[in-house]
């Protein structure tokens, strides 16, 4: 499912046909891969001479009473590769100031943040009909301003809300005209809302796994009723055992270097988990690759099959079909699929590769160790835990 640049294709090919330790991965962090910077996009994406100034000018224009020092220095900034946008609006202006159509956009947001555009949130719907049909970021808004308020979600069952999702977007990808989309809007208005429900469905059949590990392993491998336990583990439980992954909470100690602001970024702890529980949260891409390589893929109920002839594959064959469901599930719930050049990404993908004889997740917390310099006490992965 990947249509990678060069440099992105051989870092896949390095892991795909790679076999090195934690310690030999760490190094190749430090000094050898070359990561994906906000710059580089935008090159990708704009290959005028005037990018500086036309992202200045289209910003101010956008951002009504914004000083041109600050927006001239945040340009600066991301041209260098010093650091990127902080907020999705300025991501998304940055689309409208770049001239892109609606795909080039998809794209876009898919090298700079966690998702592609959401197709059920109406601000979004109202940008992708702007990009799709030449208008501007200011009509955009306009148009989003007019439609009607939002009703609250309504609760229906979680595989009801992942057709929705992609009903609404094989009707939306019909809409040409002003009118067009306004009536698409009111036909859908019950359907609409700001959160990733098929990403919610994703993760709630794999946390529900962590909870019960017993029950749901036995559920799988047709286990005797006697074989499971009554433990129900909490979610303060499941993130202790299962995500902290020996990534320390808190401010750091002393200055974090890139790659450990990075990992670090959106680390999920005990408070956002249940935050996403509740729905209060959105789901984060992060959580969800966290999840599948704990879970190592056997949420059958999401229609993942489960491999059966493990043993008959070879590493390179096992780790494309790990990578595919990868690339299913985070397509599935628009979001960005891996991107080896992405140092979060690369770390999980090197997980999934090495996990000959370990579990992924204990491959994962060996590397994330060392980076961060902290002592490994390995968790029981679910089998272990039985």
């Amino acid at each position: 499912m990947n249509t990678y640049t060069q440099l992105s294709q051989q870092e896949y090919d390095n892991i795909r046909f790679g076999s090195i330790t934690a310690e030999e991965a760490f190094s190749y962090l430090q000094s050898g891969i070359t990561p994906r910077n906000f710059s580089d996009t935008l090159a990708k994406f704009y290959a005028g001479e005037d990018l500086k100034e036309r992202l200045i000018e289209r910003l101010l224009e956008y951002n009504p009473g914004s000083v041109r020092d600050s927006i001239s220095k945040k340009v600066r900034g991301w041209l260098n590769g010093g650091y990127e946008p902080s907020d999705r609006e300025t991501v998304l202006q940055i689309c409208f100031a770049l001239d892109l159509d609606e795909n080039s956009a998809n794209e876009f947001l898919g090298f700079t943040s966690d998702c592609t555009i959401h197709y059920r949130n109406p601000r979004e719907l109202s940008y992708a009909f702007a990009l799709r049909t030449g208008m501007g970021y200011a009509d955009a808004v306009k148009l989003y301003e007019s439609l009607p308020p939002i009703p609250e979600s309504k609760e229906t069952s979680l595989k009801n809300e992942k057709v929705y999702t992609e009903t609404i977007f094989n009707d939306f990808y019909k809409v040409k005209t002003p009118l067009q989309f306004k009536e698409f809007i009111n036909t859908n208005l019950d359907n609409l809302g700001r959160m990733h429900n098929t990403a919610f469905y994703y993760f709630k059949t794999m946390i529900d796994c962590l909870k019960a590990p017993d029950e749901y392993l036995g559920y799988l491998f047709d286990k005797d009723e006697d074989w499971k336990n009554s433990e129900v583990l909490s979610i303060e439980a499941i993130t202790e055992r299962y995500l902290r992954m020996n990534v320390p909470s808190g401010a750091s100690k002393g200055k974090a270097t890139p790659i450990e602001k990075l990992i670090k970024q959106y680390w999920p702890s005990a408070t956002s988990i249940k935050c996403m529980c509740s729905r209060t949260e959105d789901i984060k891409r992060k959580v969800l690759i966290l999840l599948y390589i704990i879970t190592e893929g056997i949420a059958d109920d999401v229609n993942w099959s489960m491999i059966t002839d493990e043993d008959q594959l070879s590493p390179e064959e096992l780790f494309e079909e790990h990578f595919d469901r990868i690339c299913i599930m985070l397509y599935d719930c628009g979001m960005a699929l891996p991107d080896p050049r992405n140092l979060f990404d690369w770390v999980a993908l090197y997980a999934i590769k090495m996990n000959h004889d370990e579990a992924m997740s204990d491959e994962l917390q060996a590397i994330l160790s060392r980076i961060f310099n902290t002592e490994t006490n390995a968790t029981d992965n679910i089998e272990d835990g039985l």
